[in-house]
């Protein structure tokens, strides 16, 4: 992942309180996969802030876009979608994610994309991204109501031009339709296993990605688990994932001194000057690198804590350290030495870190 300052290239209301922004990269070369996401970096009342949003755009879209929802007491959200036209430059990393679409998935077997409210964000990449459609795809979709259902338009036109199966769930109580792609009330798993026996024609062997609120995430995936489908087969995005507890990791019960690089900001004279810095911090069983750097007072950006943002990304030169779990990181990241702070434990006295 590398460091990028865009600009907006333009702004789409999609739903009464979600918005997609299209970036400008000024012609920066950029790549990403269907699924992945990026971080903003924002000053928001004098704190920092990052936060993880996904692609709503195809690869190859000339501006990559990414669509927020306004959360209730979410500072980030709430922020850009009051003030995303008068936000001249955004501070970017990306991408991050190692929920994508492969080529290879795509054009051999049926796509099932199951999605709830802002979820379908990295599933519309993924739907746009998809070129054959023969089987045709479905996304199982649940929302409050019509209205609030983000994309409505762009995925009727699909339906309707026979690129995609769509089945809907709509919770507003004073919903009421006809429609039988249409459930009036919250999915089931009752619902769920005959919607996908009708419309999916091979079960076992298609390919089935879930995003969404965590407790809609736990139904689709007990659905698809009660039709036997392999687990290789069930890709799941979770915004916010249960932390895997480092209490019952085993280690010798030794502090690790470990060397950790690292760049520092001062004012001088008005001016902001970088400094190129290295310490020796001690690290206490079954503490994470990010937590021992930060009690050590080395400034270090971090968001989520839990694996799943990618924000405190560093390269691991020597050593060897253990990450009890990530979301953000490709094979390809972790082969060229990079890790997470906050889910990474030296696992030796030979570590060495570089904070980007």
């Amino acid at each position: 992942m590398k460091k990028y300052t865009w600009q907006t290239h333009k702004i789409i209301k999609e739903t009464e309180d979600t918005i997609t922004i299209y970036f400008d990269t000024a012609q920066q070369a950029f790549t990403y996969l269907p699924g992945q996401y990026l971080n903003i970096r924002l000053t928001v009342n004098g704190e920092l802030l990052i936060r993880s949003y996904s692609f709503s755009s195809k690869p190859s879209e000339e501006f990559p876009a990414v669509t927020i929802k306004r959360v209730t007491g979410g500072k980030m959200s709430n922020y850009i979608l009051d003030n995303a036209d008068h936000i001249e430059n955004w501070e970017i990393e990306a991408p991050f994610g190692n929920f994508v679409l492969e080529k290879p998935i795509a054009e051999q077997s049926q796509i099932v994309l199951l999605a709830g409210g802002s979820g379908i964000s990295p599933l519309y990449a993924m739907l746009k991204s998809i070129e054959s459609t023969n089987p045709i795809p479905l996304l199982v979709y649940s929302n409050k109501s019509p209205e609030d259902t983000i994309f409505w338009n762009e995925l009727e036109a699909m339906q309707a031009d026979e690129k995609l199966n769509i089945c809907y769930s709509f919770t507003a109580p004073e919903f009421v339709s006809t429609k039988i792609n249409h459930v009036a009330g919250r999915f089931n798993l009752l619902v769920l296993r005959s919607v996908i026996k009708r419309l999916v024609g091979e079960v076992a062997e298609a390919h089935y990605y879930i995003c969404g609120p965590n407790g809609l995430m736990d139904l689709y995936r007990d659905a698809l688990t009660g039709l036997n489908i392999p687990e290789t087969h069930i890709h799941l995005e979770y915004f916010d994932p249960i932390p895997i507890d480092a209490g019952n990791m085993e280690t010798d019960g030794n502090a690790k001194d470990v060397i950790v690089n690292y760049y520092e900001e001062n004012y001088i004279n008005d001016e902001t000057q970088t400094f190129e810095c290295t310490s020796l911090i001690e690290v206490q069983p079954k503490q994470s690198l990010l937590d021992a750097m930060k009690a050590h007072h080395i400034n270090v950006p971090s968001s989520c804590k839990n694996g799943t943002c990618g924000a405190c990304w560093a390269v691991k030169t020597d050593g060897e350290v253990r990450m009890l779990n990530n979301a953000a990181l490709t094979e390809q990241d972790i082969a060229e030495g990079i890790i997470l702070l906050c889910q990474s434990y030296p696992m030796n006295a030979d570590v060495c870190v570089t904070v980007q």
